[in-house]
């Protein structure tokens, strides 16, 4: 299938991580050991994304309905 115009060429490559000096390595964060998010972790935060979506919607839609009281 022939590639869209629409698409990049760029290549992302992990380079060597900087050295640090001395004094900085006391306040030095360790290196993450997992560099993307996991397909269980996307598909919940998907879930809860479609979920709060449909509950802002419905909101909405019911808002203007509701008694104010008066």
């Amino acid at each position: 299938m022939p590639r869209s115009s629409a698409q990049s060429d760029f290549v992302v490559r992990r380079e060597a991580p900087v050295a640090l000096p001395p004094a900085a390595l006391l306040v030095s964060l360790p290196e993450a050991p997992v560099h993307q998010a996991s397909a269980l972790a996307t598909r919940w935060v998907l879930r809860a994304t479609i979920f709060l979506l449909v509950v802002f919607a419905a909101l909405c839609a019911i808002g203007p309905h509701i008694p104010s009281g008066e």
